[in-house]
């Protein structure tokens, strides 16, 4: 089930924070959750940073391998939406959370405009704490209805007495 949820808050977010599918996203997704297996598997270890300015061990540069890609997927996002919006194709860039990025980072006002790295960063922050979030709530919702049939009833419940027989739906 956690797999199927993982797919699923990968399309929510791409759809509603990004404007985009699962599937344009899906590399991003894949990058990020490597990225965090790396951190993961290196958060114990001590490191001299002088020495890795010099030697680099394979877990750098993959990290910065799958950084650089990362941010090369979201400028080519950020470029496809500004691309629209300059060719007329759209009125605005958006309206969703990558709307806000973008106006900011195209602001003319130089105190209020983000740096593309800034842009980048928030994006790779919302796509993988939006994900792993989701989907720790999601296991938990699932279990505990599990744990307590007369919650499952009590959601049915009202599952029918705002929708009736017709399918739920936003």
């Amino acid at each position: 089930m956690f797999q199927e949820y993982r797919m699923f808050t990968s399309e929510v977010i791409s759809r509603t924070a990004f404007g985009s599918s699962y599937l344009e996203g899906e590399k991003i997704f894949y990058m990020l959750k490597k990225l965090a297996d790396i951190v993961s598997r290196n958060s114990n270890k001590s490191r001299i940073s002088i020495l890795s300015k010099f030697w680099k061990t394979d877990d750098d540069v993959e990290s910065e391998k799958l950084a650089r890609e990362i941010q090369d997927l979201v400028i080519e996002i950020v470029k496809k939406r500004e691309s629209k919006v300059a060719s007329g194709e759209a009125e605005s860039f958006g309206s969703d959370f990558l709307r806000l990025l973008v106006k900011a980072f195209n602001n003319p006002d130089e105190k209020t405009k983000i740096l593309m790295e800034d842009l980048v960063d928030e994006c790779k922050t919302f796509y993988l704490a939006g994900q792993e979030t989701v989907n720790a709530l999601l296991a938990w919702a699932v279990m505990v209805l599990a744990i307590h049939r007369d919650w499952q009833d009590k959601a049915r419940r009202e599952v029918m007495e705002i929708f009736g027989s017709q399918n739920p739906h936003s």
